[in-house]
């Protein structure tokens, strides 16, 4: 009991940082597509991946602890392995390419906050 109160505790609390990484980059996302006419798709693309590889830990993570809880009752040890791999998925998805940490391009952010702020000026001048 206490592995699994440690599991379902352990996927809440990083399924809540998930959640504000996932605000600060659509906060940040909308600075990266001032910058894609530009011809600066980097960022834009890495901002995409990383979004996509928050979303889908999190789904993942959430699907297999509770598919873990739902088979205690018939199998405990196997349900036991089941949650405890749930902590793995965001590893899992590192080696795929799906990186869920938070990276900073430096050239695409500066990039596109001197085209949004050009963007805001000719905005305010009309």
């Amino acid at each position: 009991m206490i592995l699994f109160g440690y599991c379902t505790v352990k996927v809440v609390l990083a399924n809540i940082k998930r959640g504000g990484i996932l605000l600060c980059q659509i906060a940040v996302g909308s600075m990266y597509q001032f910058s894609v006419p530009r011809g600066f798709t980097d960022g834009f693309i890495g901002w995409c991946k990383q979004v996509i590889a928050t979303c889908l830990t999190a789904f993942l993570q959430t699907t297999i602890l509770y598919l873990g809880l739902m088979s205690f009752d018939t199998h405990p040890i196997l349900a036991l392995g089941i949650c405890l791999s749930a902590n793995e998925v965001p590893r899992v998805a590192q080696v795929f390419g799906l990186d869920t940490a938070t990276h900073v391009n430096m050239t695409s952010v500066s990039s596109a906050v001197s085209m949004g702020s050009r963007a805001v000026k000719l905005v305010a001048k009309h």
